[in-house]
């Protein structure tokens, strides 16, 4: 578990929240389905809380800023909870745009009017003078950044931390507390001869009095005491939102003066209008356009930022807007879909015996998610346990063609049957009078007397009038290279002609050689496609039931009625035979029409398998690491080790690694958890090593994997995939986390004003 800080955060919202469990919501599931990538790490301790911004002063006893609130609401309109969410650290100034509306910026009581674009900069006193550090690296994984800074304490004897930075979403490890840049530079070369390398001069600041903010407005400068500066709209104006940094927010502005003497730009709005801005950052409504999929997102977020919330106190925000916690990126990424998930979920969240759980989540878990303690060691959460994604079953389709039947072959024989005892020649020239006929043109004048591919090119081009497009739809250039070097004693017209339907895709193959059958029927397919009369629908499946086919067709959701006599293909690469289909939701289909009639299906067998989550780019990779490249991440996060190699010392239920042996110059260091990720420079911990040592090149080893992130939770895509198949929002919920319940929170603010009044 991670550190709380003074505060223990489940007790002070076991005691703060109205939790009432929904009735009905059963944990069962079909077999149990999870996936997961990188998400949410464990978290900095909490420390204690920065005076309260303006509007919201502190009240004794209870963290400031507005709160739940678990007794019964009163008549009439309340606050809603209220989240402060980071959005940039340590900036020098911050400059406000103006003007969409009525904008005014508030410290304690002071009110100033925004009448033109605002700079605020620091202008706080301070307790001591700022001094220097050694900024020694930057890292993605808050456990490894911190073992790094005590271990650089033991080794230099000089005083490290690691702090979060919420502009760069990483934590910056600094090293020293120096006087004078000169002195940083010469403990920089101490450093340097102990392996610790590339660190550079930072200043800071400290011990902040006096604090007070400096506003330049129209080239006029004024100070207002305090930390806090507020940037609100009147009520009703402004309904754009307010800009800051390039883009837009609800609710209002922050900035805060740290203690290191610079600013922190947060956004403070109501939880539901914050999730607006996170859900379609995490998982987008345009490419995961099924409601169920982002309900779940939406309450896994919910019950994620309440049982985070405050987990940044100390800089006077309560969650980070990247991937460390949750991306939230504003107004901008807002949709519809996304909106609706979150109204038809409002105040729902999961809980474990009554308690809120930590709602980890990832985008793709490659088949199964991981135990939470295998990537976060501390964590021992009982509801974070691993689970396949996948589920067992799939909707068969039965055609009538015998197993093994040629694709397109037996789909242009029936459109297109050929004379029985006909000479081939003879037999294609019959079909291609009979594709003529019904696509309502002239019978065509010309005998075909073989199979010569000179002489079918000049037979389809007189019987379907491709004289002219020939020469209008192709240039000269396009002749010289698609027909390079076209057979003896053809003319520039076959020479043409030839070219043209090489790059419609109508006649194709060496142009030396007669055209074989497999070819005679791929062009009649791509004829009978040419004259409308075959209609090719590229789909995706959903369910069939009761003799109807449910499919996905673009945005729209099509249902057919299926005839008696279909033929049925399963492709796999770029073959395709007759087979009986084995469907499952998300699979593409491509169907063939003869005006409203159903001629064949063809089923694309995805090579990801079955698994929820195969539809994401990220279910299969391989990555190649020499040893430099690994030496290099190594002395990045381990500073002075050296490498010499590394040995996998165990892995979790998911098959995923969860702690590797480094082996550096004079001793070796055990890396653990999601920090075996970033070490390796992986996409996952899901993984298998082999090492390759090619002759005249560089060895290292190739990582040959599944998933992307961390694994633990609900699985994004998985989730998705579930919706798919028909599975609620409950369903995915209850199979990702491990004996929850869904439950719903009151969420209402404390003594503090509601935002912008």
């Amino acid at each position: 578990m991670k550190a709380r800080g003074p505060l223990d955060r489940a007790a002070f919202l076991r005691g703060l929240l109205a939790l009432v469990v929904l009735a009905g919501c059963a944990r069962s599931l079909p077999p149990p389905v999870q996936p997961l990538p990188g998400r949410p790490a464990p978290g900095a301790a909490a420390a204690p809380q920065p005076a309260a911004p303006p509007s919201a002063p502190a009240v004794p006893g209870r963290p400031a800023g507005p709160q739940p609130r678990t007794e019964p609401l009163a008549a009439g309109p309340s606050a809603p909870l209220l989240v402060k969410v980071g959005l940039a650290s340590d900036l020098a100034a911050v400059t406000l745009p103006c003007c969409e509306g009525e904008v005014t910026v508030s410290s304690g009581d002071q009110v100033v009017a925004v009448l033109s674009p605002l700079r605020v900069e620091p202008a706080a006193g301070s307790a001591q003078h700022g001094f220097y550090r050694l900024q020694v690296s930057a890292l993605r994984d808050e456990g490894q950044a911190r073992d790094l800074a005590a271990r650089l304490a033991r080794q230099t004897g000089e005083p490290a931390d690691a702090h979060f930075d919420a502009g760069i979403d990483l934590y910056r490890i600094r090293l020293g507390h120096y006087g004078s840049r000169e002195e940083a530079e010469a403990d920089q070369k101490r450093i340097g001869a102990l392996g610790v390398t590339g660190a550079w001069v930072v200043s800071e600041g400290a011990q902040v009095s006096d604090p007070a903010l400096r506003l330049t407005q129209r080239g006029t400068a004024s100070l207002l005491p305090g930390r806090w500066l507020a940037v609100a709209t009147a009520a009703g104006s402004g309904t754009a939102g307010m800009r800051a940094e390039g883009h837009r927010y609800r609710g209002r502005i922050l900035i805060y003066l740290n203690d290191r003497g610079s600013l922190n730009l947060i956004n403070e709005l109501p939880l539901e209008e914050y999730l607006r801005g996170v859900v379609p950052s995490e998982m987008g409504p345009e490419q995961y356009g099924q409601l169920e999929a982002l309900k779940a997102q939406a309450v896994a977020a919910r019950t994620y930022t309440l049982k985070n919330l405050g987990e940044f106190s100390r800089e006077g925000y309560d969650i980070c807007a990247t991937a460390r916690c949750q991306v939230y990126s504003g107004m901008e990424v807002e949709h519809p879909l996304s909106d609706r998930a979150i109204a038809e979920t409002a105040g729902q969240v999961l809980l474990y015996k009554g308690e809120l759980v930590d709602a980890l989540y990832s985008s793709t878990c490659g088949g199964h998610t991981e135990d939470a303690q295998v990537i976060f060691p501390f964590k021992q959460e009982p509801y974070l346990k691993g689970v396949p994604c996948v589920e067992a079953g799939t909707v068969r389709l039965d055609g009538d063609l015998p197993a093994g039947a040629a694709f397109p072959d037996e789909l242009t024989q029936r459109l297109l049957p050929p004379p029985s005892g006909a000479a081939p020649a003879d037999a294609l020239a019959g079909r291609l009078e009979r594709l003529a006929m019904l696509a309502g043109l002239p019978p065509p004048r010309a005998r075909l007397a073989s199979l010569d591919r000179r002489e079918v090119q000049r037979f389809v081009a007189s019987t379907f009038d491709l004289a002219l497009d020939t020469h209008l739809l192709l240039a000269s250039e396009d002749v010289a290279y698609l027909v390079s070097d076209p057979p003896p004693g053809w003319s520039e017209e076959d020479r043409r002609r030839a070219a043209y339907l090489l790059r419609s895709g109508l006649v194709t193959g060496p142009p030396d050689r007669p055209l074989a059958k497999a070819e005679v029927e791929r062009m009649l397919l791509a004829f009978a496609e040419l004259l409308r009369v075959v209609r090719r629908e590229e789909v995706s499946f959903l369910s069939r039931a009761d003799g109807r086919l449910t499919v996905h067709a673009g945005k729209e959701e099509k249902v057919y009625t299926l005839p008696a006599h279909l033929a049925t293909f399963r492709r796999s690469g770029e073959e395709a035979s007759g087979a009986p289909l084995g469907l499952l939701p998300g699979d593409g289909l491509t169907l063939f029409w003869q005006e409203d009639h159903l001629l064949a299906a063809v089923q694309d067998v995805d090579p990801q398998g079955a698994a929820y989550d195969r539809s994401s780019k990220w279910s299969s990779w391989t990555r190649f690491r020499s040893d430099s490249q690994i030496a290099s991440q190594v002395q990045t996060r381990l500073p002075g080790l050296g490498y010499r190699g590394f040995e996998i010392l165990s892995r979790g239920v998911s098959g995923r690694v969860g702690k590797i042996r480094i082996d550096g110059l004079r001793e070796s260091v055990e890396i653990e958890g999601l920090a075996v990720r970033w070490t390796l420079d992986v996409p996952d911990t899901l993984f298998t090593a082999k090492r390759l040592e090619p002759p005249n090149q560089e060895p290292g080893w190739l990582f040959t994997g599944r998933g992307w992130g961390h694994g633990v939770g609900m699985c994004q895509v998985g989730a998705y995939g579930m919706a798919l198949r028909g599975h609620s929002y409950r369903d995915i919920l209850l199979h990702y986390y491990t004996g929850v319940d869904l439950g719903r929170v009151r969420l209402t603010s404390g003594t503090g004003r509601a935002a912008g009044r």
